[in-house]
């Protein structure tokens, strides 16, 4: 295949990828066009380049050029400058103002910008800010293309160019990075680990053996322990696992791992005869926590709850309970306990009784039960009493859905616990939290729902933010799956023992008429639930082995046959669950097939690197924007392409909030239509489509089928392998996470 040299302005681009590769439009000399294929990211829009590469035909695009190496020069004609100014890389630019710069200028307007830009003041109708944003923007280019170059040389991605200039505020800071310390750039460039970091570090010379590099790897080990939910390491397998990255001896990076220690990079604990690593954060996290918890449950002063409910009962309360509970007193049926009423109407057992009132003695409580057990209805009681008593309640939960399904259940307001802590941008310039120690929430009781998706850092934040005498309820189900960040708070406070644990197992009548609540508990407890077929029930497990019709089937049961079925809404009402991303049955293929099936072909479109955005799709925001009240898990839908971006709408109903995003930011979406089952907790949805295949072996166990069952409130439909079902059953360890939480607070 021949190699030709081409030239040429860069017009459009067809498609852009977020990881650097791209299709161009390209105006040849002659006038004619081409479609430029490769790794053309960081060509900017007007500029002229030279291609050397080769043609191909593509079946359905025809002759396109396929880009092996390219230079690029500044656009020299008036059209080409205009073009590269509004190629939306500078921020408020569009095609008008750049004509107006151009007009200005001439030819010389890139000149202007490198060597006088206060002239661009002059030009009419630019407002000084204006004018600023693009010298400021023109300069980041400059940056981000010398940076580009360096990148392009060495064979390093592209497309991290931009963000290691943005990361470090100008590009004569970023090339300093890259040359002199390149392993500063993981953690704190988006986008690079430690892979991408070494193979800088290897263009530049730094050897295989350098310290800084075993100190990196090691470094790099504890953060991705962190992201797989650890507190912690164990030193051997710290030391393995860096071994295993770098392919050097255990002995030498034992030697860097003690001199990381000396200097506080990470902490060393010796508990018996293991020795135990720790990130200095996660460190300060877990021992703040058990500090924390300890004066919460050992506090000798007495506590406002204790003070105001007592001072209740000498306003002759005392009376009436004495007289409530001889009216309610329950009386044994059979094997079964007869439920007493609450004063709100809820019928509560003895147990949920007893929990109910437990929280008024105790500082710290969990609340614990599968589900049909009556975990809401006893919280809900607690609500209606501690209002009785003049207390002031506050309710939070993880997500803002696990908040929203609180309020409705309480009738109260409940928040994130984000929004509690009142998180944001803080007098430093830093996001983090208003409220802590030295800023305590005003509160008397604090219910926690969904605690067991709660991670050790939050919960730190939150114990430092109560008020000294507070009550602390922790609502949960230990069996579904830790929280996505490190830890396992529920599970360690409950192993503990510090806490009064209490956990209602009766599952009542009407939960027991669903086949899905027994199944739940069946699972719970490791045993193969029955299937039966019967046109009132509200499980079923669809029997099929092969990946690729499992697929079929569980598109064709979203879009079509359920809503159906069920007279329900397919985009707000059924939700498809996967274990995995990749595959078959992965949630990134099924949302290409749904948006597909449900959407029309004629609805607009807007391409984000290799996802395709339609009007109508089902997506998921998978980023904190604190700023725009934006978080990582907040469902809603496209609602309209503007330009070169879109409208993201919250949620389904009719006032939903709408929030404008750009090409850039739509990188924080992702299509939803199916979500991962860790993606799903702290969430309900009236139907629930479980494919369950063997191609998702390595997550299946016990606790992600049990979580991903209980999310489905009206009916659950599992689709696939039987064998996969009792693979995932058998499997119960695999969550299994390094903290000491449990055994801190137990050490006094």
């Amino acid at each position: 295949m021949a190699t030709v040299h081409v030239r040429g302005m860069a017009e459009k681009f067809l498609l852009l990828s977020d990881r650097g590769y791209a299709v161009l439009r390209v105006r040849l000399t002659n006038g004619e066009t081409v479609r430029a294929v490769g790794m053309l990211s960081e060509i900017a829009l007007g500029a002229e380049c030279e291609f050397t590469g080769h043609y191909r035909q593509h079946v359905e695009y025809g002759t396109e050029f396929h880009v092996d190496a390219f230079r690029t020069q500044a656009p020299t004609s008036e059209v080409g400058i205009i073009r590269f100014l509004a190629s939306g890389r500078f921020t408020g630019i569009g095609e008008k103002t750049a004509k107006r710069i151009v007009d200005q200028f001439g030819v010389r307007t890139l000149d202007i910008l490198r060597e006088q830009p206060d002239a661009i003041t002059k030009v009419p109708g630019l407002t000084k800010k204006r004018a600023k944003a693009v010298v400021d923007a023109f300069a980041t280019q400059e940056d981000v293309a010398k940076l580009g170059a360096f990148f392009r040389a060495h064979g390093l991605p592209l497309h991290l160019a931009d963000k290691v200039v943005s990361s470090f505020g100008s590009g004569s800071a970023a090339m300093e990075a890259v040359l002199t310390h390149p392993f500063q750039l993981v953690g704190e460039v988006s986008g690079i680990g430690f892979k991408t970091a070494d193979g800088i570090a290897r263009a530049v010379g730094i050897k295989e053996d350098d310290p800084e590099r075993m100190a990196a790897a090691l470094l790099h080990t504890l953060s991705v322990a962190e992201d797989e939910g650890h507190v912690y390491l164990p030193h051997a397998m710290w030391l393995e696992r860096a071994k295993r990255l770098l392919l050097l001896s255990a002995e030498d990076l034992a030697v860097v791992g003690s001199q990381l220690a000396t200097r506080g990079r990470v902490i060393f604990e010796q508990v018996e005869d293991e020795l135990l690593v720790y990130l200095p954060q996660m460190y300060r996290v877990e021992t703040a926590i058990a500090t924390r918890v300890r004066e919460l449950v050992e506090a000798k002063v007495e506590a406002k709850v204790e003070a105001k409910v007592e001072a209740k009962v000498e306003a002759k309360v005392e009376a009436k309970v004495e007289a409530k509970v001889e009216r309610e007193a329950h009386r044994e049926v059979g094997d079964r306990t007869q439920p007493a009423h609450s004063e709100d109407g809820d019928l509560l057992t003895p147990l949920q009784r007893h929990a109910a009132q437990a929280i008024f003695t105790h500082p710290l409580v969990v609340l614990t039960g599968g589900p049909g057990t009556g975990k809401t209805t006893t919280v809900r009681s607690v609500v209606t009493e501690a209002t009785r008593c003049s207390l002031q309640v506050v309710l939070c939960a993880p997500t803002g859905r696990a908040a929203k399904r609180l309020a409705e259940s309480t009738g109260q307001g409940a928040l994130t616990i984000h929004r509690l802590l009142e998180v944001g941008q803080q007098g430093n310039g830093h996001y983090g939290f208003a409220r802590n120690r030295s800023h305590r929430i005003e509160g008397d009781l604090f219910i926690v729902d969904e605690a067991s998706m709660v991670d050790a850092p939050l919960f730190a934040h939150l114990l430092d933010a109560l008020p000294d005498g507070a009550h602390l309820l922790l609502v949960g189900d230990p069996w579904q799956l830790p929280s996505v960040g490190p830890g396992q708070i529920l599970r360690d406070v409950i192993e503990s023992q510090l806490a009064l644990v209490i956990e209602l197992q009766l599952v009542f009548r009407q939960a027991e008429q669903s086949a899905i609540t027994v199944a739940a508990h069946e699972v719970r407890r490791g045993r193969m639930p029955r299937f039966e077929k019967s046109d009132d029930i509200d499980y079923y497990f669809i029997e099929e082995e092969d990946a690729q019709k499992v697929a079929e089937l569980v598109v064709d049961l979203a879009a079509r046959r359920l809503p159906g079925y069920l007279a329900l809404d397919a985009r707000s009402n059924v939700q498809v669950l996967s274990p995995m991303r990749k595959g078959y049955c992965g949630t990134e293929r099924l949302n290409e097939a749904l948006s597909q099936r449900m959407l029309p072909k004629t609805n607009e479109t807007l391409q984000v690197g290799p996802r395709i955005f339609r009007v109508g799709d089902k997506v998921m925001h998978i980023k904190n924007d604190y700023d725009r009240d934006l978080y990582n898990g907040d469902i809603g839908f496209v609602s309209a392409v503007q330009g070169d971006g879109l409208i993201f709408r919250l949620g389904f109903e009719e006032d939903a909030r709408e929030v404008p995003l750009t090409r850039s930011e739509c990188n924080q979406l992702t299509h939803a239509f199916a979500v991962s089952v860790h993606k799903s907790q702290g969430s309900e949805y009236p139907c629930v489509v479980l494919p369950l295949v063997r191609e998702h072996t390595v997550m299946l166990y016990r606790q992600l089928l049990y979580t991903a069952m209980t999310r489905a409130k009206q009916l659950l439909v599992v689709v696939g392998s039987v064998r996969a079902f009792e693979v995932a059953l058998r499997r119960v360890d695999a969550t299994k996470r390094y903290t000491r939480l449990s055994f801190r607070l137990r050490d006094k």
